[in-house]
């Protein structure tokens, strides 16, 4: 065995894995699970793998837990309720701890060096790891054609792989976890609320913000989806085409 599929269950790797395995590879597709992957990805991960991987004889390598000891596995979003810690998108210590490392280290116990791990980089991002092996930029694939190539297998397109509580997440990801899964937004929305908050002379809490800039609270998003919920005139098709107010909302 000298190499391994990185596997995130999104657009990239999926189709990858798809690719590969269509053109005969076969080997360990490992995925290294957070815990607090979206719901959306968990299902169609089960799903990829009972209807398309299994009948090929190959399955998925879930590594579950912490990097700091298999044992005492928890959850990304765990970890932080018990450390009082959130995602930072500087430093990346959560992709580091619960994607890098365990991949590295599960890769290291079965003789798969650092050079052996497939990664799903389209040709969009050929600038990203150029010292890697990327079989879609090989390819010259893009993201879109990822999409086809999944497409063509009668298969649904998966969601951007990543964390619920991810810091690079936008706005309407934000949005559809506080529409979709409003106890997962409850729980990230804790975060942010450790015991001895104050309030900042501007008005802005200080302590743990999840926003990479600092200014957008899980609350004050909750707020305004609230407030834009209870307005359905909204949705009148006239409106939508109207210029959009420059407050942002």
């Amino acid at each position: 065995m000298t190499e391994a599929i990185s596997f995130g269950a999104g657009v990239n790797s999926t189709a990858m894995t798809i690719m590969l395995v269509n053109k005969g590879w076969r080997g360990p597709i490992v995925f290294s699970d957070t815990g607090t992957e979206w719901p959306d990805t968990y299902c169609f991960m089960d799903m990829f793998e009972k209807d398309w991987l299994r009948p090929r004889g190959l399955e998925i390598v879930r590594l579950g837990g912490e990097w700091r000891s298999p044992s005492k596995a928890m959850s990304l979003l765990e970890h932080c309720e018990q450390y009082g810690v959130t995602p930072r998108a500087y430093p990346r210590w959560c992709t580091a701890g619960y994607k890098v490392l365990p991949l590295n280290r599960w890769c290291k116990e079965h003789g798969i060096g650092q050079e052996g791990v497939l990664l799903g980089i389209a040709v969009d991002e050929r600038h990203r790891m150029p010292d890697r092996i990327r079989p879609l930029v090989d390819h010259e694939i893009t993201r879109a054609g990822c999409v086809d190539i999944i497409v063509a297998e009668g298969l649904s397109v998966p969601r951007k792989s990543g964390c619920y509580i991810c810091p690079f997440q936008r706005d309407q990801q934000w949005r559809d976890l506080w529409e979709r899964y409003p106890e997962l937004y409850a729980r990230a929305e804790m975060l942010e609320r450790p015991p001895r908050k104050k309030k900042g002379r501007a008005g802005m809490p200080t302590g743990l913000v999840i926003d990479p800039a600092g200014k957008m609270t899980l609350v004050m998003r909750r707020r305004r989806y609230e407030s834009q919920s209870t307005m359905p005139f909204l949705e009148d098709p006239n409106l939508l085409l109207a210029k959009p107010c420059i407050c942002g909302l």
